[in-house]
Formats: C-alpha cells, sequence, structure tokens
C-alpha cells in the first residue's frame, strides 16, 4: 500500500493512449459519414440526353436524321418536356440542329467543318501524345497497345462498327494520360462530332488496314522515344480527310 491507500501493484491508466484512441475512433466515424453521401440520380433530361448522344456518336442516328419530340417522347416513355431539354442541351453541344418552323436534326457538318476539325485535331493530338509520354509513358504505351490488339481481333472478325469505336478510344487515350485539363477540355468540344462522322465511314477492309497500320506505326516511334516522327506521323493520319467528307456527303439529308 502508498500513502493514498492504493496498492502499488495496480495497472496505472494510459491516459495519452485512452485519448488517442478515442480521437481516432470519432475520426473513423466522420471518414464514413463522407462516404455515405449520397449521389444525385440523374434528371429524365439528362437521361434523355445521354442516350440521344450515344445514339448520335454509335451511327444508330444518321447525320441530318429528322428528330421528332412526338417520336423520342414514346421512345423513351417520357413527356416531350425532358425531350425538349435534351435537344437543347446537344444543340448547345453542336450535336443537334434546332430549325425554327422545320424541327430537329442531328447534325450535318459540310466540307468546311470536316477540313476544320481535321485541322483542329492535328494542331491538338501531337501536343497531347508529347505531354503523355511527358508524364505517364508506360501506362500511355500500354494503352496504345492494347487498343491495337482490340482493333485487329474486331478487323478479322469484320465487326468494322466495333472497330471504329476503338479508333475512337485510341486518339482519346492521348488526353486520358496528358495530365493536362484545358487539352481534355479542348478534345472534348469536338471528340462527340468526330465518333459520329467516325461511325458513318463506309470504307473497305484495306482502308481499315490502313488504319490500324498507321496506329501500329505511332506507337512503335513512340516506344523508341521517337516524338517527332510520331507527331508527324499522326498529323498526316488526322489530315487524311477525304474518306471523312466522303461520309458526310453520302449521308447527306
Amino acid at each position: 500500500m502508498n500513502q493514498s491507500g492504493f496498492s502499488s501493484s495496480r495497472r496505472k491508466i494510459d491516459i495519452p493512449a485512452a485519448f488517442r484512441e478515442a480521437v481516432n475512433y470519432h475520426t473513423e466515424q466522420i471518414e464514413d459519414r463522407k462516404l455515405k453521401s449520397i449521389i444525385r440520380p440523374k434528371s429524365l433530361t439528362e437521361n434523355v440526353a445521354e442516350n440521344l448522344r450515344l445514339s448520335i456518336v454509335s451511327g444508330e442516328l444518321s447525320l441530318g436524321q429528322p428528330l421528332s419530340e412526338a417520336s423520342l417522347s414514346e421512345t423513351f416513355g417520357v413527356s416531350k418536356t425532358p425531350v425538349r431539354e435534351a435537344l437543347f442541351i446537344l444543340k448547345q453541344e453542336g450535336l443537334v440542329n434546332i430549325i425554327p418552323q422545320k424541327g430537329s436534326f442531328v447534325f450535318q457538318p459540310d466540307e468546311k467543318s470536316i477540313v476544320e476539325l481535321c485541322n483542329f485535331r492535328s494542331y491538338l493530338e501531337p501536343i497531347a501524345i508529347e505531354e503523355s509520354m511527358r508524364h505517364s509513358r508506360q501506362a500511355f504505351l500500354e494503352e496504345l497497345e492494347i487498343c491495337i490488339v482490340k482493333m485487329e481481333h474486331k478487323l478479322r472478325n469484320k465487326d468494322f462498327k466495333a472497330f471504329l469505336l476503338l479508333d475512337g478510344e485510341f486518339h482519346e487515350s492521348f488526353f486520358k494520360y496528358c495530365n493536362n485539363s484545358l487539352l481534355q477540355k479542348s478534345y472534348q468540344l469536338v471528340q462527340f462530332h468526330i465518333g459520329a462522322i467516325r461511325s458513318h465511314l463506309t470504307s473497305t477492309h484495306e482502308a481499315f488496314e490502313d488504319i490500324i497500320e498507321d496506329h501500329r506505326s505511332i506507337c512503335e516511334l513512340l516506344k523508341d522515344d521517337q516524338i517527332d516522327a510520331a507527331q508527324t506521323k499522326l498529323r498526316k493520319h488526322v489530315l487524311n480527310i477525304k474518306s471523312l467528307i466522303d461520309a458526310c456527303v453520302e449521308y447527306k439529308v
């Protein structure tokens, strides 16, 4: 017994440790609450806009095709209001043209706009691959190689629609790894237009082989760190616009 009347053998309480445990417990509770934040569901307008956008980009809706509010309302099982609002969103994105007294139509690019689009890509994409090589070289090259293998598989199976979607993924990879939000936002301005035009290409098996060969060449040059040569090859690749113009003329309404 000590002078205070307590046994000297009794375990002393570690006040600092107990305090730390309490703090950690409450911190964990706060973090748990953060993880349970509610994600706002998409509105009817957003869902309609997303579905229409995908239908345009995939080629399900033709370039210049009329878009009836009544027909779309029936298709999606919603009233005309979210359809009208969705069409306005797509008009702002440049994917839909709304003409007073005539109606709404899928966008129909002319030769001038396609030339401008390809020129824009020829400026932007070479910068993006240089930035991607600087910031995420290994992951970037691996994704390009995987995409090429997938494209080869789809071409062998004559799945041309899937082939063209993968062609888009190849080019989108340049921006996925560039670590530059301004470059990414700039590409997003034209990303859906590129996809929609690409989905209407009516090219030959040999032309699709040429696309893969260009992709292989760009990838090999990058693996050898010949970035300037890869950029030159890429510019030539995206400026080959004849097939794009022909596709749009064929689908012109």
